[in-house]
């Protein structure tokens, strides 16, 4: 599959400035999440297939102009497919939920924690930001770096972009080729890369 989540944790972010953001005490930010999104695109040897799912908890903390600490958590509970629809989307939900893939009955909550922040140019669709972070799925954790787009305003911040995850990093086994042979699998095979889309609104 390629890559699902969003969840995190902003250590430190290093010149990200706020607008008027010089307060002495932090102001945290709590993360919408009716407005913002996550969304995952899996694909497989045949096709692929695409979703969105809950954000359970966010926090955004401002010190002295600079986004010092953040948490997000997703309900992995809520996987929903949504280029199926009737018993083929209950199955798929149904699967994905599973301990074939992301055991969401021992394994409720995803997270992300951001490690580091550094400024970009140039990015790819508006991305300003370097990103590195620790995502925890399953109970194991994983590194992963992207470009992110942050927009910081007095009342809030938006913060969007796009992860790669391997979900073999996980264990996340279900027809892999890190755990099966690839040539038995054939066509059956699906890929350990899925990707994690994000747009995290937060504010007062």
């Amino acid at each position: 599959m390629k890559q699902l989540l969003y969840t995190g944790a902003l250590l430190l972010a290093p010149g990200l400035a706020v607008a008027g953001g010089n307060d002495d005490a932090p102001t945290r930010y709590q993360v919408d999440a009716k407005s913002s999104t996550v969304t995952w695109e899996g694909t497989k040897v045949t096709g692929a297939h695409n979703g969105d799912i809950a954000i359970s908890n966010g926090m955004i903390t401002v010190s002295d102009g600079l986004i010092s600490a953040a948490t997000v958590i997703i309900d992995m509970t809520t996987i929903n497919t949504l280029d199926l629809d009737g018993g083929a989307k209950k199955s798929l939900d149904g699967h994905l939920s599973s301990d074939d893939f992301f055991g969401a009955e021992t394994y409720p909550t995803a997270q992300f924690e951001l490690l580091k922040l550094n400024p970009l140019r140039g990015g790819e669709n508006g991305a300003n930001f370097s990103a590195t972070g620790k995502v925890t799925i399953k109970g194991r954790s994983d590194e992963v770096t992207f470009p992110a787009k942050v927009d910081m305003s007095d009342g809030g911040a938006r913060i969007s972009g796009e992860m790669v995850l391997d979900r073999s990093q996980f264990d996340v086994r279900f027809r892999s080729k890190s755990f099966f042979d690839a040539k038995e699998l054939g066509d059956k095979l699906i890929y350990n890369d899925f990707t994690i889309g994000f747009e995290l609104v937060a504010g007062k």
